[in-house]
């Protein structure tokens, strides 16, 4: 069979069932990287504490790549502004976030009128607007992580305007009647302006941040980046079906090339030659080459059994 494989003809299938292989193995890795390309791994660079207009702009969204990235600015708390946003979860408890307007001292050159940051302050199980804790006065530096914004969402305590069914910052213009910058900030300190800010020397938050009003109830955040190690198991699937269609390019040419084989080498089960007068449906076999022929008594001469005409000497 070797020597069969090695004819130019079989050398060509051959070549033709890689060719359709790999182009089953390339489209079987595009599905394998399609699977993960759902994985979310943290980024140590957004740990570094960077001003807020270094991160976001107004007017901007905040993109992928901006999210989670940890920010500091320094301005004030607009007073009786928090509002409480509901289905939040801390530590396996259910409650709200407190969120304030915060209003930076600087603002980009481009900005048109002034532009806040909605700051979540911190997390309470209480759900009465009318114990909100109050916002801290004067001047301070927030420290805290931009996340990802979120879209509207009704509450079930729609009747309140003081309660809302997500941080979206669309809604909370709204709220406030103030433009705001495209993303909120989970807070992680608050520091009175001038006072050294809880970083280390990479710039990194340290466990001496604090909020300025930790007994009112209210318990820090801490957001984490946004981490996902999923796969997309249907994607999965799919390249698991290409994998099995390249072995079958394989299979498919090794089979075709057993069966012409043992076609030439028992053409008995593969023919059924009709007996009629003569030399018609006999079969013959060529000793020095190890094929089988035949005699078409229609053509006058005989053939191997791969319709190459055989010489009428071999019956000689």
């Amino acid at each position: 069979m070797l020597k069969l494989a090695l004819t130019p003809r079989w050398l060509a299938g051959l070549l033709l069932a890689l060719v359709f292989a790999t182009g089953f193995m390339l489209l079987s890795r595009w599905q394998l990287g399609s699977a993960s390309s759902h994985e979310v791994s943290a980024d140590p660079a957004k740990e570094a504490v960077a001003p807020l207009t270094s991160v976001a702009a107004p007017l901007e969204p905040v993109l992928a790549s901006e999210a989670d990235t940890m920010v500091r600015t320094t301005g004030h708390y607009e007073r009786d502004s928090s509002v409480l946003v509901s289905s939040r979860v801390k530590d396996g408890e259910h409650g709200y976030w407190v969120v304030a307007r915060f209003v930076p001292d600087e603002q980009p050159d481009r900005a048109q009128g002034t532009f806040s940051v909605a700051v979540a302050r911190g997390f309470t199980a209480d759900g009465d607007p009318a114990r909100i804790p109050a916002e801290p006065e004067g001047e301070l530096t927030v420290i805290g992580r931009l996340v990802a914004n979120e879209g509207p969402v009704s509450s079930e305590d729609s009747g309140d305007p003081r309660i809302l069914g997500s941080a979206a910052t669309a809604e909370l213009t709204n709220t406030w009647q103030a433009p705001l910058y495209a993303a909120p900030v989970t807070a992680d300190a608050e520091v009175p302006a001038g006072d050294r800010l809880p970083l280390d020397g990479r710039d990194h938050l340290t466990d001496a941040a604090r909020l300025s009003a930790p007994d009112e109830g209210l318990v820090p955040i801490r957001a984490q980046q946004y981490t996902s190690d999923s796969l997309n198991w249907l994607n999965v699937f799919y390249a698991a079906e290409w994998v099995v269609f390249a072995g079958f390019a394989l299979f498919l040419w090794w089979r075709m090339l057993a069966d012409s084989h043992r076609r030439r080498q028992h053409p008995e089960e593969f023919f059924d030659p009709v007996p009629t007068a003569g030399e018609e449906g006999r079969i013959y076999y060529e000793q020095s080459t190890g094929r089988y022929f035949y005699y078409d008594a229609e053509a006058g001469q005989y053939y191997y059994f791969d319709d190459a005409a055989a010489s009428t000497d071999l019956m000689r």
